[in-house]
């Protein structure tokens, strides 16, 4: 590990991390607390279509998004252990986020809304994310060998 430029990765994860949240909070207005529960949920609701070569291959690009069928339920619980949030504090911020339509209450509970036309809130935000990976890409290839 001595000869990997951590250093140097930790401080782009750093910029990058940094970034989104600033995005998210001008853009949508967010809380940090609200970010960190729709990136739980959004990671945990649509896990499935990451360890699925079909899905991927089917609903991983901009042509198609993913249906509510494999999107999967993240409950309370989860999302209130994951971040260490309180349960009240969480449920309270979970229905907030629902009523605001950045998220859909489903049975067992909360799910990322399928993006797909005028309700596409991400679509800014993975034009984003996939800008900064670019970068990342480029600043590896700046790294003496």
């Amino acid at each position: 590990m001595d000869d990997l430029p951590t250093r140097f990765i930790s401080s782009f994860v750093v910029e990058f991390i940094s970034d989104f949240m600033h995005f998210c909070v001008e853009k949508y207005g967010f809380s940090t607390e609200e970010i960190s529960i729709i990136c739980v949920v959004a990671t945990e609701s649509t896990r499935e279509i990451r360890h699925d070569g079909y899905l991927l291959k089917t609903y991983g690009t901009e042509v198609q998004a993913i249906p509510d069928e494999f999107r999967f339920p993240v409950s309370v619980q989860f999302v209130c252990r994951r971040l260490g949030m309180r349960r009240e504090t969480t449920r309270r911020k979970l229905e907030d986020l629902a009523k605001r339509g950045f998220l859909n209450k489903v049975k067992g509970g909360y799910a990322l809304p399928a993006q797909t036309d005028a309700a596409d809130y991400t679509l800014e935000l993975r034009g984003f994310l996939v800008s900064k990976i670019s970068n990342l890409r480029t600043y590896i290839e700046k790294i003496p060998a």
